[in-house]
Order: structure tokens, then C-alpha cells, then sequence
């Protein structure tokens, strides 16, 4: 199957309505179909047919008709970070060998220096690349999709704690995906979607996708502003809003001191923990919005969703979308009684197909054909997943395991603490501290005594902070999660 095929056969039901709006341009469903088709003729003439496709842009109108095209010409787009340092893009670009590199007109230049063997597409009209308009101009839409086309695209995790690795998602995973999430979210007829985030990341693309195959128009933004986000919220009806943690607070302080009339129908949650006091914020600033959570992975897809009401348990991660199988065993690969702490592993029919051009990595993330998610959790009795930490941030104390999310969590109930990230720093006697570094919210701030004696009925003693460190920011990635280890790193260098 080709999942593009599939959105542009449901478009021909309602070839009228937008399908992309940019502000200034917009796109119905009849001329996106017939430049997505345009696409695939250009890529067909052109030889480009099973080749990957680097795609190097920001948020743009020729990026999703590039994409959608090439997913349509059975061709496989890798997506490119613009946010990386040109070391990381050269290692990408040199992995997956692309027969085409398509990129914004800033990276021409050095682009065509650097890669002289592959030719290029400019979204722009520079001289270095073949301007994409001029060079979709030349074709007539190619109306045969690619029907077996394999995968559907290559894109790269973030790289929070070490360098991206590229994970291969197909046709049908997303397919099951949107299926399970347009059930779980409600999304049945739904007119308006807004993902303010990075194409490159999925969550943002994954909307997208989801606003096409719903029929609904998707409203695309350069980079995420606040002012436009709840412009858009407020101007258009019914408004299904996709968004990281981080985003929702500075959404949050904006409306509460500029208050307007939002009229959003759903305000979706992921890409990390939602605190329990920007939860109670939304519901009383959003009053008429659902407001849900949802956990997941690059690798994993969609695994367990919460809707938000104040009434779900303390720091839940929900129950499983349809199609989920979870597991949760310990380091023997037995499974836990409910209640205690093991890792989470799932199965679906919504995980990824692997890392591109890294045969042990995907050995080592499947077991049994279970997924290993890294991630330590629980589950309550009435099938609740809790989330106790990631094993790639454990903190060995002690020789005592401490999971740095279980004490955020804590922490965050802390009208004052904005932001927080805990993490280990390395120590003589113990190995690692258990050190917290803060965003206070201005409402004062606390002695490092006051923190430990509001931790104690909560915490063992040792998962207690016993540093504390004030920053006025965190710095993040391009998908809106805490860049942990570049701020490990500055408290080693002395830079904090």
C-alpha cells in the first residue's frame, strides 16, 4: 500500500477544501494532489525512483509537496535537521546516500560544494540548485502511485544524550497509527489542526498526516510563536492543537496575560512530561478544550494516551492505544507483578522498521519481538502506566538506582519550580550526586533544606536532591525536550 494514495483518493471526495494553509498561500486538496503528482513525475523522469530523497528545510509549503511526492513515487525521503552543525548533516547525508538533495536556498552553496556528485533542489531562486518551482513547472502530474513502495520515510530521534540515529517508519505503521489515534483522540470530522513544531520531528509531521487523512486543513508555521499560535486558535473554529510541554506554558503565560477567546477543540500533549501545574493551568485558561497526553517513541509509535480531567491519577501515563501489547519485565526478562518497577516492552503494529544502516542497534532494541522502550515503569491495578525513569539516565548513587523523572516529577509539584531537570554529577564518595538544576517561576525560591523536606514523604532518602543549581533557561533540542547532556556538560565545563 502507499499511504500517500490512500490521502489523495479521500481528497478527491472534497477536492475543494484547503489542505495546507500558510498564511500567505494555501493549497485545496485538488492543487495539492495535482503537485504532489508533479512531484512524482519529476522524480520519475529524473531516475529518482527507490532513491532516497535528503530533504534539508524548515517548516514550508515545499516541503510537504516534496515529501507527499516522493512518498507517492515510491522514493524515500530522509529528513535533515536545519538545526544540526554541518558536521552532523555531512554524516547523515554520506549514511544514506541520497540521489537528490532538496534544501532551503541558504544551503545551496555550501551544499553544492561539498556534494558535487548530487544534484539538487532549491526552494528558492538561487543560482547555486535548480529553483523547485521552475523545475516542478516542467512536469504533468504523474497520476501512478508507487504501490509497494517499502518504507515510508527515514527520520532521526533527537539526539538528547548522544548522536541521532535514523529510524525507518513504513506505510503501514503510520497507517495503523493514524487509525489509533483519530479513535483514541476523538478526531472524527474534525475541520482545523496547528503543529507548531518541526517537520523534521514526527510529531508535527505525524499531524500533518493526520489532517490530510482526516480531510481537515492543516495550518503551517515557520517556527513556533506563541502570538501566532493563539491567533490562529483564536480566528479558527474547533482547533486540534498538537504540542510539546514546553510549548504549552509559554502558550500559557501569553494567554494569562493576554487573554482571548480560544477556541480550540483539543490540545494534544507529548514529547515529555506534562507537569500537573501547567495541566491545572490549561483547564482553567482552556476551559471548553479536551486536553490530552500521550506517550510514545520514534521507535515505538503511539504506546498509551491519558485524557486530562483532574480526576486521573498522579503522574499516569494512561492505558494503551488500540493495537498495543505491553509488557513489563525485569533484567532476566521476567515479567513483574503489577505494582513494581520494570522495563517496558511493547508490540504493535505502529513500531518502527529499524535503524537505518545499523544492524545491532535493531538487534539489540528487540527481544522475542517485543520492543525495548528503555523506559522503567509500573503498572497500577486498574492498568495505569507509570512512568519511574530512563535507562539511559539512571543515577547510580551509592550503588543505589535513582530514576532523575520519578524526583522531577516530585519537584515539579512545586508552585515556585518552572522547570526541572535532575541528573547525576559525578562525586568521590558516592559516585554520582543527585544534583537539580532549576527554572524558578518568580514566585521565590527555595533553600536546598526546604526542597528536602518537601521531598521526604515522597522520596527515599537517597533519590533526595542534594545540590541545587539555579539556571535562568534550559537549553533545548529542535523537538522541545531539555538537551540533557548539553547541559551536563556545562556544569562539568564550569559554564553554569
Amino acid at each position: 500500500m502507499n499511504l500517500v494514495q490512500n490521502i489523495l483518493e479521500r481528497a478527491q471526495m472534497n477536492p475543494h477544501r484547503v489542505a495546507l494553509s500558510g498564511g500567505r498561500e494555501e493549497r485545496t486538496y485538488a492543487q495539492l494532489m495535482r503537485r504532489v503528482q508533479q512531484v512524482s513525475a519529476g522524480l520519475r523522469h529524473d531516475g529518482h525512483v527507490k532513491q532516497s530523497i535528503a530533504i534539508l528545510s524548515g517548516n514550508r509549503m515545499e516541503f510537504a509537496e516534496l515529501l507527499l511526492g516522493a512518498i507517492y513515487a515510491g522514493c524515500l525521503p530522509v529528513l535533515l535537521d536545519p538545526k544540526w552543525p554541518s558536521a552532523e548533516i555531512d554524516r547523515v547525508i554520506r549514511q544514506c546516500e541520497p540521489g537528490l538533495i532538496a534544501c532551503e536556498e541558504r544551503f545551496t552553496a555550501d551544499l553544492a560544494e561539498r556534494y558535487t556528485e548530487i544534484p539538487q533542489l532549491s526552494f528558492g531562486e538561487g543560482r547555486e540548485a535548480r529553483s523547485y518551482s521552475s523545475w516542478l513547472a516542467a512536469f504533468e502530474p504523474d497520476a501512478i502511485a508507487e504501490e509497494n513502495p517499502g518504507l515510508l520515510f527515514i527520520g532521526y530521534t533527537s539526539g538528547t544524550t548522544g548522536l541521532p540515529k535514523g529510524y525507518m517508519r513504513t506505510h503501514v505503521s503510520w497507517l495503523r497509527s493514524l487509525q489509533a489515534t483519530e479513535k483514541a483522540f476523538e478526531l472524527n470530522g474534525i475541520q482545523q489542526v496547528l503543529a507548531p513544531g518541526p517537520f523534521v520531528h514526527s510529531l508535527s509531521l505525524f499531524a500533518m498526516m493526520q489532517s490530510l487523512y482526516s480531510m481537515a486543513t492543516f495550518h503551517l508555521l515557520p517556527e513556533f510563536e506563541a502570538p501566532s499560535v493563539l491567533k490562529l486558535c483564536t480566528r479558527e473554529p474547533g482547533m486540534i492543537l498538537f504540542v510539546v510541554p514546553a510549548m504549552t506554558d509559554t502558550l500559557l503565560q501569553l494567554a494569562a496575560s493576554h487573554p482571548v477567546q480560544v477556541s480550540m477543540k483539543a490540545l494534544i500533549s507529548s514529547g515529555g512530561k506534562w507537569s500537573a501545574a501547567s495541566k491545572q493551568r490549561c483547564r482553567e485558561i482552556f476551559k471548553d478544550t479536551k486536553l490530552y497526553e500521550y506517550y510514545g517513541s520514534s521507535e515505538a509509535s503511539y504506546i498509551s494516551y491519558l485524557e486530562i480531567t483532574g480526576e486521573e491519577p498522579p503522574d499516569s501515563l494512561g492505558k494503551p492505544f488500540d493495537g498495543v501489547q505491553m509488557t513489563i519485565r525485569d533484567e532476566q526478562f521476567q515479567e513483574v507483578p503489577p505494582g513494581m518497577v520494570g522495563e517496558l516492552y511493547i508490540r504493535s503494529e505502529m513500531m518502527f522498521a529499524g535503524y537505518h544502516r545499523l544492524p545491532e542497534e535493531t538487534a539489540s532494541i528487540f527481544r522475542e519481538g517485543w520492543l525495548r522502550t528503555g523506559d522503567y515503569m509500573l503498572l497500577d491495578q486498574d492498568r495505569h502506566l507509570h512512568l519511574a525513569g530512563r535507562a539511559g539516565n539512571m543515577i547510580k548513587s551509592g550503588g543505589l538506582k535513582v530514576f532523575p523523572e520519578e524526583v522531577e516529577a516530585v519537584l515539579l509539584r512545586i508552585p515556585c519550580i518552572r522547570e526541572v531537570m535532575v541528573f547525576g554529577k559525578p562525586d568521590d564518595r558516592w559516585g554520582e550526586q543527585v544534583t537539580a538544576m532549576i527554572v524558578w517561576s518568580g514566585e521565590g525560591q527555595l533553600s536546598l533544606d526546604e526542597i528536602s523536606k518537601y521531598c521526604r514523604p515522597f522520596l527515599a532518602s537517597y533519590k533526595v536532591p542534594k545540590e541545587l543549581i539555579t539556571v535562568d533557561r534550559f537549553i533545548l533540542t529542535s523537538s522541545g525536550k531539555i538537551a540533557r547532556q548539553i547541559m551536563k556538560n556545562r556544569v562539568r565545563e564550569g559554564t553554569i
